[in-house]
């Protein structure tokens, strides 16, 4: 899980090492004098501009400026007591942090030169161990940085993707949208194409016949009878129209009807409650994927004797219950079947639960609210 940069800031403990580390040197320095017994003033104001220094540096203005000013009072402090000489592991350190290597050299000569006799393999330790730990903890914020803007470009990329996403799906609305009026005009010029044509001559016929009846009745009668031809003909013009217009897939109830008399493995129970007119045509088509993977599974692994399949359907949600009598599983295996399962419902805004623990079970809920783009899925 990745953690918010709100909740956790690596800088925080990076400042609160190398100020650790800082206060490590002062109190040594300031023990040594006091062991000495004999503190100068000047010593005294060299070691309080240094501790200044330093804190505005780490709270304000970390550059390599300010560790040149550290630098420059503690050759001060120096040059009053050489005592001051082990200091110069503090801005060798952040010189080495800065990647100012070229800071580096001039300081690690000066404390070899100036330093006390008896300290010098002490210095020298200090001097080695603090440009150590320096690139360890620049090379460590380094990794945090190019992590930190993975993880900001990864964001970028995500609510890129999320806008993406949107758009898709407002595109989508859009085509649904214009597939249906498209087919309803289609539907509109079959029906006046093949129909139309052939009632409006028969209207036109059976006013001529009524327009006859009295002068010629026989001619009438004549126009009467192939206007009931004519119109035998377009009754089943129309049939013929509407039948090939209709789907041939089955729709709502029948459709989960169909996927249940194709399962020939065990008896299967199916009921069903409500309007399955409430159902749009994704809710549909989830249902029956939901369905035709639950059956498939059982016929493989259950060994089941019966399944229970019951469907509720109200203005609030639609739910699926399956159960079969079989072996289950005590470990549930989740397969590119029950992973699809899951997408398609979560992408509608439903949930979905599974368990194998006593048969095969599967509780789906759909919302019935609709929703942006819900014909995608």
């Amino acid at each position: 899980m990745i953690r918010s940069w709100g909740a956790y800031n690596p800088k925080i403990d990076e400042v609160a090492v190398k100020s650790l580390l800082k206060l490590l040197f002062l109190i040594y320095i300031i023990a040594l004098f006091a062991i000495n017994g004999e503190v100068p003033y000047l010593a005294v104001l060299v070691i309080i501009l240094i501790i200044g220094v330093n804190v505005f540096k780490e709270r304000f203005y970390d550059t390599v400026y300010t560790t040149l000013a550290s630098f420059i009072l503690i050759c001060v402090g120096i040059w009053i007591d050489r005592n001051f000489a082990l200091l110069l592991c503090i801005p060798l350190f952040d010189f080495t942090y800065q990647k100012a290597y070229g800071g580096v050299l001039p300081v690690g000569l000066l404390g070899l030169y100036f330093a006390v006799e008896s300290r010098l393999p002490a210095l020298i330790l200090s001097m080695g161990l603090c440009g150590i730990l320096a690139l360890v903890m620049e090379k460590a914020e380094e990794k945090e940085s190019n992590y930190k803007h993975k993880f900001d470009e990864e964001r970028r990329l995500r609510y890129e993707l999320e806008r993406t996403k949107s758009k898709l799906l407002n595109s989508a609305k859009d085509i649904a949208h214009l597939t249906e009026v498209s087919e309803r005009n289609r539907i509109a010029r079959e029906i006046h194409d093949n129909v139309g044509h052939g009632i409006a001559g028969i209207l036109i016929q059976l006013q001529a016949a009524y327009k006859l009846l009295d002068r010629d009745e026989k001619k009438s009668q004549e126009i009467l009878e192939r206007s009931i031809e004519n119109l035998s003909d377009a009754l089943t013009l129309l049939r013929n129209t509407v039948h090939n217009i209709k789907p041939k897939e089955t729709l709502g109830v029948e459709y989960l009807k169909s996927v249940i008399n194709n399962f020939g493995f065990c008896p299967v129970e199916l009921k069903f409650y409500g309007d399955f007119g409430l159902l749009a045509s994704s809710q549909l088509e989830i249902l029956g994927l939901i369905l035709k993977e639950a059956l498939t599974n059982a016929a493989k692994h259950s060994k089941a004797t019966r399944i229970d399949i019951s469907i509720d359907i109200n203005d609030k949600f639609a739910r699926l219950y399956i159960k079969d009598n079989g072996i289950g599983s005590d470990k549930l295996k989740e397969g590119l079947g029950i992973s699809g399962m899951k997408e398609r419902v979560l992408n509608i805004g439903g949930t979905i639960s599974i368990s194998s623990t006593d048969g095969f079970l599967i509780v789906c809920l759909l919302p019935m609210a609709p929703q942006e783009g819900w014909g995608v899925v």
